[in-house]
């Protein structure tokens, strides 16, 4: 559902910077993709990744122009929300998930591949695009539960989206728990909308280089 301009500073009420993956073994696996670029970023606060790399005031206008087409490409699916951040430049895709997941469980589900799929072929694109995934959780448990929760399926969706990619691409997971509601868990329909899944899409070095000559078009 496509839900407009969000110009929010800070998209989040409370930060609790966890850089996944935690595990050894995670990090060993996730080494294999990281470029220095990628170890540079994943040494940043998610609120200051969600800010680079910057767009020049130049480009911005032509910048945010193709941000917004490819909003509403991905929009037109109505599988999930689709929002603008950071003046336009930056997309925003909500999941619940609840349509990633089954309760409890840090399995994803078949289905979850018609989710996903979009934003792994934006990733194939090399160079256009880097993407910061955060995962919610409801408060429902001890924090250490919904954090250990929260990591797991952020790790999750973070291995469906890097396989059989390129080890250049620029994804960054980040868990945050039941530390940033969206409303307050005083309901079973509110619990199930604090449970999910963002992806911000930030234009990358290769779009802003295009936008500088002139060759930036958004084609599907």
């Amino acid at each position: 559902m496509w839900q407009g301009e969000v110009y929010a500073v800070n998209p989040f009420k409370a930060l609790k910077e966890k850089l996944m993956p935690s595990s050894d073994e995670s990090k060993s696996k996730k080494n294999d993709k990281k470029s220095e670029p990628r170890e540079a970023e994943e040494d940043l606060s998610l609120d200051d990744n969600l800010l680079v790399p910057v767009v020049p005031e130049k480009q911005h206008d032509i910048v945010a122009d193709y941000m917004n087409q490819l909003a509403k490409d991905l929009s037109s699916r109505k599988r999930e929300t689709i929002e603008k951040w950071r003046d336009g430049e930056v997309v925003v895709a909500t999941i619940g998930t609840d349509q990633l997941f089954a309760p409890n469980d840090t399995v994803l589900r078949p289905s979850a591949k018609e989710f996903l799929m979009p934003y792994a072929n934006l990733l194939r694109q090399m160079g256009l695009y880097k993407m910061v995934i955060v995962s919610h959780t409801d408060d429902t448990g001890s924090p250490e539960y919904t954090d250990a929760l929260s990591e797991a399926r952020v790790n999750a969706v973070y291995d469906w989206l890097s396989r059989d990619q390129l080890p250049t691409i620029d994804l960054i997971p980040y868990a945050l728990g039941a530390t940033d509601p969206l409303v307050e868990n005083n309901s079973q329909a509110n619990r199930a909308r604090n449970r999910r899944i963002e992806i911000y899409i930030i234009p990358d070095r290769l779009v802003i280089e295009m936008a500088k000559s002139g060759k930036l078009i958004y084609r599907k």
